[in-house]
């Protein structure tokens, strides 16, 4: 097993966080035993260390075979990343700035994006979608809006302060396509579920 201390990176205000290790870079046979002794479990399509928590940064490090520089996590899977999906989807969702690399890993459902700095956010060098970015991009997809992802869209909203007026705010400030499309479906996931409270603004 790999003896070398995983290094730190920034986090919220002073404080810093470890960064997991890419157990995927691991050789498969140490894979195996690890998963076996219990010392490694299932995260997503990936792996994580037991006592590591189930965090963005751990998740994000699960799914670092089908990362890098040119592909980020979007999407459903970016949603599950935030632990606001129960799975990341099957394919995986990621996204490449438009114009970037064409190259896709197998099991991936690849979108091109015109991605902002301020739009990314990374955990030991991964990227991922922030929040609001994953929810707008979930939002204004035309392939569908299906119950997993009009629930992790509700939990997104949930997690972003002032989110209905912010998102509300993105929808109608900015040109984009399907821009209609996202709207209603805002109003979709503001309107209560049987049994919930309403979204507040």
């Amino acid at each position: 097993m790999p003896s070398r201390l995983p290094s730190a990176e920034p986090a919220a205000g002073l404080l810093t966080l470890p960064i997991p290790p890419r157990y995927d870079r691991w050789p498969v046979a140490l894979q195996h035993a690890m998963r076996l002794r219990g010392a490694l479990v299932r995260c997503g399509p990936g792996m994580r260390g037991v006592g590591w928590p189930d965090s963005p940064g751990v998740r994000l490090a699960a799914l670092g075979a089908w990362l890098g520089e040119d592909l980020c996590a979007s999407h459903l899977t970016a949603a599950w990343v935030w632990a606001a999906a129960e799975h990341p989807g099957e394919p995986l969702r990621l996204a490449a700035r438009a114009g970037g690399s064409r190259r896709s890993p197998a099991g991936v459902r690849r979108y091109e994006l015109r991605l902002g700095d301020g739009e990314l956010e990374r955990f030991g060098g991964l990227p991922v979608t922030t929040r609001m970015r994953t929810l707008l991009d979930l939002l204004h997809d035309p392939s569908g809006f299906p119950e997993e992802e009009r629930h992790a869209s509700r939990a997104l909203l949930a997690r972003i302060p002032d989110g209905a007026e912010r998102v509300s705010a993105r929808l109608l400030g900015h040109r984009r396509p399907h821009r209609r499309l996202a709207v209603q479906r805002l109003g979709l996931i503001l309107a209560p579920e049987p049994g919930q409270p309403e979204l507040t603004r």
